[in-house]
């Protein structure tokens, strides 16, 4: 073979003889930043019948290692020429980004700097530019983002699909929220290239079919469309009454001669292995958020799912996070950092982090003519089964033989590990001393972590994030438990026995239903109407089990019924001391990218599990970069914990009544290292044997049937309270130290304030005494039958800001 690749030029026309195969001739008529055309890419043989050409970009990392932040810098230089298209002002920092640019190792750190005023929705191309997409919304303050996919979900319905034809895998799938699409807003597409534009048509036609808009805009960095390709896009602007905005760094045409037939693939060339390969497999601590509801798992920062434009500032801190680990398990001073697939943009910014002589590239699908000539694209390949697919043939280009010191391989879940035999024979090949195997979300065991179909509410009403232990026994008397509890062990390791209610406390359950139902709605309807004020439809509500569960169900309720929008609703454990389920969490936040999570409680005693929950928030921002709201949203709050809440009075909620026949059959929540293994849901019991007694779905039907009655009220009260500043300043836990000090009370935990908490002592603990402010209160008609009905001392205290408060009795040197 006389020749390989030869490049010449005149003036602006580059002629590319491809190994005696091809010859392509490209005229080149817009360079709008002046590149050179020998730093963004060369070309290779495709082994396509399709197209049997590619454009080997030297920008993107998919076929060429490349410093990871000049792919980065490509995205910006490609959001600049589209923010100076649209708004005719220059970006102020275009020519630093220029200089970096043509840098061999930037140090340019790319910004954004399109305004929020600017709100399009972006989408990436699937495989090639999934990073440039991503991080070319980088680029956004105001933008929303998500990418194609070529993976079939089981799970899920994709909203949009489209066809590449010319492409190895052609069918594109979207996976997203609809609420993203719907807006009518402009959309634009990001590719690496465009030769004839049929695939950004195809998807055009496949959105506008359903989500139609007047602006659509592509951007890429190359531009090859001949003139009847641009003809088709001025017919497709006239026929859907569109326009169709075209931008790139470089613009202009190509032809290309087939000169002899391209051979069979021959990415499966022979070199000498290397046995002293190390291999290391590396779990990544659980930085980013699976998305568990499938199966394969995929992460959620991935974009795959879609990504609003708060999310990427959460997003930033967890790849530094990962970057910072990764960089101390180097062992060389020259590093490979090998993204797969369509999973590319957050191992190309982990390896922006992670130090100098740092490259980066990734796996494909698309075989490619390897030959190892000079001036050729592609010298050098490997070819193996992917291992997350094992059905799919994957490949990787240009990795020199011992031409770097480690290589580190990203994989977006964890797989089996003789799926992983002949990729690590391949890379073997290329004498790397040292390779490392990065897993960043673990498989997910579909019978582990799902919500359990448990208790007696419907699943549209609540969706438990625990894990089922009816079978196991774990519970106890009280006085054992006191004595248990008081003695060191945890509450939360076993449960008190589920009682049938008697008939005097069920009937005094419906005279309060009665009363006070009017009240509850009401002040339902104040807490719902804060909470959609000031977080919209894209709300979950998470209940704190179990008291928050009813009232999780009521807010819920309500928005549909006012709002006309179904709110995701889930209930999960919280335990005092322990802390927040953070697997439940997890899952919640997979499920639901980009939603607000909004907690909900029954009421507020001195506030225990208010400061918890903060406590909980912290943690797990310092665990997962992930920043919680730890406003809980309460039906009351006498202890002054919250700024979330529907009234401040301490009035008898009639649920305090009544333990699991109201709350859905099933029990507080247990942890208890026996039965809840470290990966799962805190765990719960379902009381089948209580159905009979069960008043829990009549109870939030009757609260339900009061709320037209009070939506303009509720509204009201809700909008006022937006100009007022409330304070959260814990009033109870002021009473709380003073009677442990005046009563010499050793913890705090003795010492429950409030009708709701002093009905629980009563109900669950063993009462020493009640302290009553006001017995003559219809609210604490019931504190005064279960008192004397337990022969517990009824105490007078009246400065106290709540009606009652319960006492625990001590149980120190009881036999």
């Amino acid at each position: 073979m006389k020749s390989t690749q030869a490049l010449t030029l005149s003036k602006k026309k580059y002629v590319f003889n491809t190994l005696d195969f091809l010859e392509t001739e490209i005229s080149v008529m817009e360079n709008y930043f002046d590149l050179p055309i020998e730093e963004l890419f060369t070309m290779a043989a495709r082994i396509n019948k399709k197209r049997s050409f590619l454009f080997v970009s030297k920008l993107i990392g998919k076929h060429i290692p490349i410093s990871p932040k000049k792919g980065l810098l490509t995205s910006a230089l490609l959001a600049t020429r589209y923010y100076e298209t649209i708004s005719g002002m220059k970006n102020e920092r275009e020519r630093e980004l220029i200089s970096s640019f043509l840098m061999d190792n930037p140090s340019f750190e790319p910004f954004s700097f399109i305004p929020e005023t600017i709100t399009p929705l972006i989408i990436g191309f699937a495989e090639t530019a999934t990073a440039l997409g991503q991080a070319f919304f980088d680029c956004f303050e105001g933008a929303d983002y998500f990418h194609t996919t070529r993976e079939s979900l089981q799970d899920k319905t994709p909203v949009i699909t489209f066809e590449e034809e010319h492409s190895h895998a052609t069918s594109h799938r979207c996976y997203i929220p609809q609420d993203m699409i719907q807006k009518e807003r402009e959309i634009i597409l990001v590719d690496d290239e465009l030769t004839t534009g049929k695939t950004a048509i195809n998807i055009i036609c496949s959105i506008h079919s359903q989500f139609p808009r007047k602006e659509y805009s592509v951007v890429s960095i190359l531009d090859w469309r001949s003139e009847a390709d641009k003809q088709r896009f001025k017919q497709l602007e006239e026929s859907l009454g569109i326009k169709i905005r075209v931008i790139s760094l470089i613009a202009g045409s190509v032809k290309v001669k087939k000169l002899k037939e391209i051979p069979e693939p021959n990415a499966k060339i022979d070199r000498l292995l290397d046995t002293e390969t190390a291999i290391e497999i590396i779990s990544l601590p659980p930085i980013f958020t699976t998305v568990t509801n499938n199966n394969p798992p995929y992460l959620a920062e991935t974009g795959r799912f879609g990504i609003r434009a708060k999310d990427k500032y959460f997003i930033y801190p967890k790849i530094v996070e990962a970057g910072t680990f990764l960089s101390k398990k180097r062992s060389g001073k020259k590093t490979l950092c090998l993204g797969t697939g369509e999973f590319m943009y957050i191992p190309m910014k982990i390896a922006s982090e992670m130090g100098k002589g740092v490259f980066y590239q990734s796996t494909t699908r698309s075989p490619i003519f390897i030959q190892n000539e000079v001036s050729y694209g592609v010298k050098y390949g490997l070819t193996f089964p992917n291992p997350e697919d094992t059905e799919v043939s994957n490949f990787v280009y240009n990795i020199p033989t011992g031409y770097y010191d480690d290589l580190f391989l990203f994989l977006e879940r964890e797989v089996d590990i003789e799926n992983l035999d002949l990729l690590a024979k391949e890379l073997k090949k290329t004498q790397i001393k040292s390779i490392k195997i990065v897993f960043f979300g673990k498989k997910v065991n579909k019978m582990i972590n799902q919500p359990a179909k448990i208790g007696t509410y419907e699943q549209e009403d609540v969706l438990f994030l625990v894990k089922d232990l009816s079978d196991i026994k774990l519970e106890d008397s009280t006085e054992n438990r006191e004595k248990n509890i008081q003695s060191g062990h945890h509450y939360s390791e076993s449960l008190p026995i589920e009682y049938q209610p008697p008939k005097a406390y069920v009937d005094l359950f419906w005279r309060t239903l009665d009363d006070y139902k009017e009240k509850v709605a009401l002040s339902i309807g104040i807490v719902a109407e804060q909470i959609y004020l000031l977080r919209g439809e894209r709300t979950v509500l998470v209940s704190l089990a179990r008291a928050g569960t009813p009232v999780g169900i009521l807010i819920k309720r309500y928005i549909e019924r006012k709002f006309h929008v179904s709110i995701p609703h889930y209930s999960i454990s919280i335990i005092r001391d322990k802390g927040i389920d953070e697997n439940a969490l997890h899952h919640i936040l997979s499920q639901h990218p980009g939603h607000h999570i909004q907690f909900v409680d029954g009421w507020t005693g001195k506030g225990a599990i208010s400061l918890q929950l903060t406590k909980s928030c912290e943690i797990f921002k310092g665990k997962y970069g992930i920043q919680l709201d730890d406003t809980i949203a309460v039906i009351a709050d006498p202890g002054h914990c919250t700024t979330l809440f529907g009234t401040r009075e301490d009035f008898l909620i009639p649920s305090a009544c009544l333990n699991s026949t109201v709350s859905g059959l099933v029990s507080r929540t247990v942890l208890n290292d026996k039965y809840v293994g470290v990966g799962e849901f805190h765990g719960a019991k379902f009381y089948r044997e209580l159905i009979p007694m069960d008043v829990s779905n009549e109870y939030i039907d009757r609260i339900t049937l009061e709320f037209p009655k009070i939506h303009k009220e509720a509204a009201q009260i809700a909008f006022k309270k937006k100009s007022v500043k409330i304070e959260k300043d814990f009033l109870g836990m002021k009473d709380v130290k003073k009677i442990q000090e005046e009563f010499q009370i050793e913890s705090i935990n003795m010492i429950k304030p409030g009708v709701g908490e002093t009905t629980r002592v009563l109900l669950r603990r063993m009462p020493w005494k009640i302290l009553m402010r006001d017995p003559s209160s219809p609210y604490v008609k019931h504190i005064l039958l279960l008192a004397e009905e337990k022969g517990v001392e009824v105490v007078p205290y009246h400065d106290l800001n709540y009606l009652c408060c319960g006492l625990i009795k001590s149980v120190k040197g009881m036999q």
